[in-house]
């Protein structure tokens, strides 16, 4: 299963789309959407909602692409993995930096130091090789070898597993019908 979130139109209010897509091996076959608060903090648990929504039987791995959602609402891995009973693999196609993240966060939030702490798995990433090229994984519950093997069985075009592609996808356009 992967997460991800539409497009934000307005950065400090208003709401985006959250939406998850579930698989059975290359075929989707679910999808759960809601809504979460542009730089609010109820990511996580709308996240676990829509995950326990697809994952009844509490089985398989929830790919995300960021820590971050509709701009700063942030996802709390082990608050997720507790909420759900799965692994997380956070994938990345660039170097995440919290350091890049402390600034603007200092400079708007006055909960930084929760953001913060909330996003400080990312100092964990690890540069890792797939056939598709190198990406920076955050392994939450699950090894990463084993993170490495299920991102390159769904890196169907591209370093970017295709369960997050389509959910980027769907999120995406449902944000924007919606005119979000």
């Amino acid at each position: 299963m992967a997460c991800d979130d539409g497009h934000v139109s307005k950065l400090g209010g208003g709401e985006t789309v959250l939406a998850c897509v579930a698989y059975e091996e290359l075929r989707p076959v679910g999808v759960a959407a809601s809504l979460v608060h542009v730089d609010g903090l109820d990511a996580t648990s709308v996240l676990a909602g829509l995950a326990g929504v697809l994952a009844a039987g509490g089985e398989g791995v929830l790919f995300l692409d960021s820590l971050t959602v509709a701009g700063f609402n942030v996802i709390s891995l082990p608050a997720v993995t507790r909420l759900t009973g799965l692994p997380a693999v956070v994938v990345y196609t660039y170097r995440p930096s919290l350091e890049r993240l402390e600034a603007p966060l200092r400079q708007h939030f006055p909960d930084a130091e929760l953001r913060l702490r909330v996003l400080s798995p990312i100092s964990g990433a690890r540069l890792v090789a797939t056939r598709r090229g190198d990406i920076y994984v955050i392994a939450w519950g699950i090894g990463y070898g084993e993170a490495r093997d299920l991102v390159e069985l769904y890196q169907v075009y591209s370093r970017v597993p295709e369960p997050l592609r389509v959910a980027h996808r769907v999120a995406s356009e449902m944000s924007r019908a919606l005119g979000l």
